[in-house]
């Protein structure tokens, strides 16, 4: 259920990004601020400020600040409660959040309460030697839930909808065929418009150039199979359609800041 959950510290001009993943992203700020950009809006979340990312939205962050960002960051799967009965879904308001497919982000100031329970999803996550340490995270992240339900009221909510029937497709085509080398051409061929109304309905509907969209699609399938899996770089960028483990090496690094490698070696403390 949880993937990670710890303290980050970023340091003064860090920057990550963009990317996406299938997991919904907590950001709670203890210290300093940070920028995070979703879907190429930027939210400065300060001190005593929470932010929550949902599945797939796509999103960078930017330390501007001379002072450090310090935030507790949990990533967990929103999966395990897709298949909640209806009637629960739609009574826990970030439940219903959570799994409507509609959410870009949450973000409001948060609690001493909710703060006490992240960090003890934190502490109960890495604690590899205490017992029942994973049981006992997986069901702080309900008290969680249940919490940011009560204080939802407070908080600024971000709806995410590609209502262009062209961009959506797109986006449909992207998606299906990303472990193929797909291109401009190929997109707008499918959509059947100009590669030229294509980027500019996609740009305006969706916030990033198609290039853009189809790296990002495919790095976000590239951190999981690296997450997920045993396969290695060069079967990765194979399965992914790239023409060489270096060319995908190089786009990883320019949309990710890090290496595969890298990402591999740090993925348990890095964004």
């Amino acid at each position: 259920m949880i993937y990670n959950a710890l303290q980050r510290t970023l340091k003064p001009g860090y920057f990550f990004g963009p990317h996406c993943h299938s997991n919904v992203e907590i950001c709670l700020m203890k210290e300093g601020e940070c920028d995070i950009i979703v879907n190429g809006e930027a939210i400065t979340v300060h001190k005593g400020e929470l932010m929550v990312i949902f599945s797939h939205m796509i999103h960078s962050f930017h330390v501007k600040s001379d002072q450090p960002a310090v935030f507790l960051q949990i990533h967990f799967s929103p999966e395990c409660f897709i298949a909640t009965d209806q009637k629960v879904n739609e009574s826990i308001k970030f439940l219903h959040y959570m799994t409507d497919g509609h959410s870009a982000y949450t973000f409001h100031s948060f609690t001493d309460q909710l703060l006490s329970c992240v960090e003890r999803i934190c502490e109960e996550t890495n604690n590899e030697t205490g017992v029942y340490h994973v049981p006992l995270a997986n069901i702080y992240i309900y008290e969680m839930l249940f919490l940011l339900s009560r204080e939802i009221e407070q908080s600024v909510r971000k709806v995410y909808s590609v209502d262009n029937p062209i961009a959506i497709r797109a986006i449909h085509f992207i998606n299906q065929n990303m472990e193929n080398n797909i291109s401009l051409d190929d997109v707008a061929q499918n959509c059947n418009v100009t590669t030229r109304y294509l980027s500019k309905i996609f740009k305006k509907y969706v916030n990033i150039t198609v290039k853009d969209y189809i790296c990002i699609a495919k790095l976000d399938k590239a951190m999981n199979y690296i997450c997920n899996t045993e396969f290695s770089i060069t079967e990765i960028s194979s399965k992914l359609g790239f023409s060489s483990a270096q060319y995908f090496s190089s786009v990883f690094k320019k949309y990710s800041g890090v290496t595969p490698k890298e990402f591999k070696n740090l993925r348990t403390k890095d964004i």
